[in-house]
């Protein structure tokens, strides 16, 4: 008893100092107009994906969420283009509801919500963020071999919550919303099933300046590019399978694209991929395939390419197909999900989470070249 209130203690402490800390953030800056404090209570449960996990869902799971925002107010078009999305940064801590197993998670992210209806009381919001996740017990083959779902104590956290906001009053906004949420490391550290968690939640925001905001619009917008951009991008990445305490795989994957921009906002295309995947050979051995030479661990496939650009930062999903593969288990469709940043004219720098099916295979940083 006396260590869970302890427990219960220090999770106060941090919450109050998170609280603090955001707020300090917030006043410190030169204009206050635009940023705003929140805080929402959210109640969902463990979705329980694959048929041996099961165990682990104990009872609905409550979270708690603070954040940080800002209003863009159309300084940069690209603003002015998504309807001045709102930027925040939050921290968010959720009670798995099974001790004995999973513990408590938390996350620290940065997102951005696109907003509907912006001028007017009761406004709609679709958000999507990712970031960094903690999850406070993981698997142990002697203490905790039931824990089937994460493998490691950091993650990657994805947050997807489609909302509305009513201003009830020039500082104050009531805030509700479906989400779900995603802990997953990416198949660094097996086993790696994941934990998805979608929530009901409701809110409030209070904006810390009583001034009315001033959105910039321009009355000409700069041309939209129409003509064909071509990428070529390398990356790399490590990934662990089953069972635990194995060794880790080197990845690496060549990537091809042809992109065309079809909106000022969108790009769509085509590419090839391959991908070198050493940890083919080790399950191919394990299961009593072929695995003699170096073609048992190359993969290659086509895909589908999808952009959303935001600046010189972008969001894509590209979905494929092998087009050879001796390991058939994971199937012939795979999808990638990331984030690209041009740091110069022709560089640029990526991310990206590799899936079969909604499971994931591995994350791989990139670096490119575009023209």
């Amino acid at each position: 008893m006396q260590l869970a209130v302890g427990n219960k203690q220090r999770l106060s402490h941090l919450i109050i100092s998170s609280i603090i800390l955001l707020s300090s953030s917030a006043f410190s800056q030169s204009k206050s107009n635009g940023w705003g404090i929140g805080a929402s209570i959210q109640y969902g449960f463990i979705l329980s994906h694959h048929h041996n996990m099961g165990h682990l869902v104990r009872g609905h799971t409550p979270a708690y969420e603070i954040t940080l925002s800002k209003k863009t107010l159309g300084d940069k078009y690209w603003q002015q283009h998504f309807h001045y999305p709102v930027i925040g940064y939050s921290f968010i801590y959720i009670n798995l509801k099974n001790n004995d197993q999973l513990g408590s998670a938390f996350a620290i992210y940065p997102h951005v919500s696109f907003m509907q209806n912006k001028q007017r009381k009761f406004m709609r919001y679709f958000k999507i963020g990712a970031g960094a996740g903690y999850i406070t017990k993981t698997f142990d083959r002697i203490e905790n071999n039931k824990n089937n779902a994460i493998g490691s104590h950091i993650n990657v956290y994805i947050n997807f919550t489609y909302g509305f906001k009513w201003r009830v009053h020039q500082n104050i906004s009531i805030d509700g919303a479906i989400a779900f949420m995603h802990f997953s490391n990416a198949s660094f550290t097996a086993p790696n099933l994941g934990i998805n968690i979608p929530t009901i939640q409701l809110g409030a925001t209070w904006y810390l300046s009583n001034s009315k905001e001033v959105f910039k619009k321009d009355s000409i917008s700069p041309p939209r590019e129409r003509k064909w951009h071509y990428s070529v991008l390398l990356s790399g990445g490590l990934k662990e399978v089953s069972p635990a305490y194995g060794p880790k795989y080197g990845i690496v994957s060549l990537n091809a694209e042809a992109i065309k921009p079809v909106s000022r906002k969108s790009r769509i295309g085509v590419g090839l991929d391959i991908f070198y995947d050493a940890s083919i050979k080790a399950k191919l051995k394990r299961a009593g395939g072929d695995f003699s030479g170096i073609f048992a661990e190359v993969r290659p496939g086509m895909h589908f390419h999808y952009e959303l650009k935001l600046s010189e930062f972008s969001l894509f999903f590209d979905v494929g197909g092998y087009l050879f593969t001796r390991w058939k288990e994971d199937g012939y469709i795979y999808a990638r999900q990331g984030v690209r940043y041009r740091v110069a004219k022709h560089v640029l720098l990526g991310l990206a989470l590799k899936t079969h099916y909604f499971k994931a295979d591995f994350a791989e940083w990139g670096v490119g070249y575009e023209f």
